[in-house]
């Protein structure tokens, strides 16, 4: 036998790309499109992924075979690199940032709470999107959010509150993995209440990288107004997933309010306001030799990123089929 599976599962599309995290490295993949593998139509019914060991028969980034479908039922096989408007598999050993992906134009974001974007996308509830050359709201330029109320035409950011800005004509984005090469990591502030508990809003649901307890350290430039709160360490009392906040133990109540930079600053006042963590308080019991207030799952600096991994692509033409279609895949080494 010269392949031995090392592993195999299924799921069903959402139309979306796929991030199939292996055990170990791969040479050989395979998908299978079981949903459509009866049907007539011009679609992927199989896909083959072909690793380093092939030499100059394997696969470049974004490639691999592509088995499909005629009306007649007849199979076709080229590849996705030269078929139109397919991507294929990308094999990854190094973790990115960013995804295997195109840039998407932006329309529109509404200067209102929570903003709303305007935006032809396939983008799922909970994708991290990285904002870039945004036309009139350019203070949020560089800065990545969480969307939710997700449609094809839209999305919602519930970590922004824009009201009082510039709204947005244009730009782009590109969704991020949600897990970075560290973590737990640093998060971008879009608002910081004057309060005797200040609430911090965070452009990413904060209960996912955070935990009650911890401690967190602040910048915030002068350009965002609550200077005060510059360089500031608290902890962490309470946490709310549906609004994306966190109440820390400072007192802000007397600081100055805390408010974006005009859009005629943008891009030369200081840009951006981020919370990171700062390890937490712990307390040790000689008597029964247990240590409290540190919690091991979550706070401890550890990678978030875990390689190799196969990015299928998404689509009718694809790997990664189009929504609700149900894909086998496999991931095979080489025996030699």
């Amino acid at each position: 036998m010269p392949f031995t599976i090392i592993a195999g599962d299924s799921f069903t599309s959402s139309g979306v790309g796929v991030k199939i995290i292996l055990p170990s490295s791969a040479d050989y993949f395979r998908t299978t499109n079981i949903t459509q593998m009866a049907l007539s139509g011009t679609v992927c019914v199989r896909g083959e992924w072909f690793g380093p060991k092939f030499g100059v028969g394997a696969s470049a980034a974004n490639s691999g075979l592509r088995w499909r479908k005629a009306a007649s039922h007849a199979i076709l096989i080229d590849s996705f690199s030269t078929a139109t408007a397919s991507d294929g598999f990308t094999y990854v050993t190094v973790s990115p940032v960013v995804e295997a992906q195109s840039a998407n134009a932006i329309t529109a974001i509404t200067a209102a709470s929570p903003a709303v974007v305007s935006q032809t996308n396939t983008y799922s509830d909970g994708d991290i999107l990285q904002f870039y050359d945004t036309t009139g709201m350019l203070q949020i330029a560089g800065m990545n959010f969480q969307i939710s109320t997700v449609s094809g035409a839209g999305y919602t950011l519930i970590g922004l509150r824009a009201v009082g800005l510039t709204a947005g004509t244009a730009g782009y984005t590109r969704r991020i993995s949600k897990m970075l090469a560290v973590e737990p990591q640093f998060l971008y502030v879009t608002e910081i209440t004057k309060a005797t508990q200040a609430v911090v809003r965070t452009s990413v649901d904060p209960t996912a990288y955070y935990v009650i307890g911890m401690k967190v350290h602040f910048s915030v430039p002068t350009s965002f107004g609550m200077y005060q709160m510059n360089q500031l360490t608290g902890t962490i009392v309470a946490m709310s997933s549906a609004n994306y906040t966190m109440t820390v133990d400072i007192d802000s109540s007397a600081f100055t309010t805390f408010a974006f930079p005009l859009t005629t600053s943008s891009p030369t006042a200081a840009l951006f306001a981020t919370i990171a963590p700062a390890g937490a308080s712990t307390q040790y019991n000689p008597v029964t030799n247990v240590q409290t207030g540190y919690n091991f799952q979550y706070q401890p600096f550890r990678t978030g990123q875990f390689t190799p991994y196969m990015y299928l692509g998404a689509g009718a033409a694809s790997p990664a089929g189009a929504a609700n279609d149900v894909i086998d895949w496999e991931a095979c080494k080489y025996e030699n």
